[in-house]
Parts: C-alpha cells; sequence; structure tokens
C-alpha cells in the first residue's frame, strides 16, 4: 500500500492524462530506438512501444516494483519489443552512447535523486537529431500529486535540460496539471 501510495505522489493515475495525446505530439517513427526513462509501471512504455512497431523500447525505473508491473503487463499483451531495465546508478544508464532515437521521461523531477543526472545521462545515449520529450507536474496544480516544493517550473526544466545541450523545440500543456516540453539534440 506504501508503495501504491508513493506512486501516486509523484505520478498521476493512468487515467489522469491522456496517453495517445502525448504520443501524437511525439516525432516518432516507427523504426526508432526509445527510451522511457523513469518509466513508474509503464504507463507510457506500452503506446511507445505499439508506435514503434519495427523499433524497440527500453523501459527503466530505479524501483525494482514498478518494473514487475511493467513486466506483467506487457507478457500480458504480449508486447515483445519492449524490455523493462532497472536504473541501479542514475549517473550511468545502462545504455551505450549515441544509441537512441528519443528519450522520453515524466515526472523524472519527483522520481529521481538527482534530475540533471538523468539528462545528462539522456544526451550522452542519444544520437543527433534525437528527441527528448519531459513531462512535469505544473507549479501552480495543488489538487494532487508532490508538494509543490518538489516541482520544477516549465522555465527551470527548460533551463535545465539547455544546460545539458539540449535545443528546446516545442511546449505543450496537457491540462492544468501537467505540461511537456520537447527539445532535440
Amino acid at each position: 500500500m506504501a508503495k501504491k501510495l508513493q506512486e501516486r505522489l509523484t505520478r498521476p493515475s493512468p487515467g489522469d492524462l491522456d496517453i495517445y495525446h502525448i504520443i501524437s505530439l511525439l516525432p516518432i517513427m516507427p523504426y526508432q530506438e526509445i527510451a522511457d526513462i523513469c518509466c513508474g509501471i509503464g504507463t507510457l512504455s506500452v503506446p511507445l512501444g505499439k508506435s514503434v512497431y519495427r523499433g524497440n523500447v527500453i523501459a527503466m525505473d530505479s524501483v525494482k516494483a514498478n518494473l514487475t508491473v511493467a513486466r506483467r503487463e506487457l507478457k500480458n499483451i504480449r508486447l515483445s519489443n519492449v524490455k523493462a531495465r532497472h536504473i541501479a546508478n542514475e549517473k550511468k544508464l545502462p545504455l551505450k552512447d549515441e544509441s537512441l532515437d528519443g528519450v522520453m521521461s515524466s515526472f523524472f523531477v519527483q522520481a529521481s535523486k538527482k534530475p540533471s543526472d538523468i539528462l545528462e545521462e539522456a544526451h550522452r545515449v542519444m544520437r543527433n537529431g534525437a528527441w527528448l520529450a519531459l513531462i512535469e507536474w505544473r507549479k501552480d496544480y495543488t489538487d494532487e500529486g508532490p508538494a509543490v516544493k518538489s516541482r520544477i517550473s516549465q522555465d527551470e526544466c527548460r533551463s535545465m535540460a539547455e544546460d545539458k545541450g539540449f535545443r528546446f523545440y516545442m511546449r505543450h500543456d496537457f491540462s492544468e496539471m501537467a505540461y511537456m516540453l520537447l527539445f532535440l539534440k
């Protein structure tokens, strides 16, 4: 029960955001290699895997219980191009340099001990021209979610990504709850 409560505090429930709207905004191609970093229980990993049906998705999280749930769902729906991996060290993701066409990271500020390490590693593993999508809680939304002091504004998120070498591409507000920033390498 405590793990479910913790997951609820860092991420909205799967029905709170329109997952397919999120996917429609991403520059995804069917053959891409993508990572879903800080994937939680794989809410976005499954539709990403369906979108890149000729490519692959690596769903990564530092919480093993989340990956167990994600693996169970992937097995149930027989989605074989999505693999779940544990992040043992945020400073060194278990991925090769310049091996990805895209990286999704949702609510990574709350899910990560040091979000800037996640962005630095994302930059390392992405090919030139690859995309990065960051979804985060809005600071002014207080009905649910993590404490406001643990959230990051759109400007702070953009600045953090640009400091790691990413170029800002697009911003989208999903609702009063969350926003997405899209970057290119």
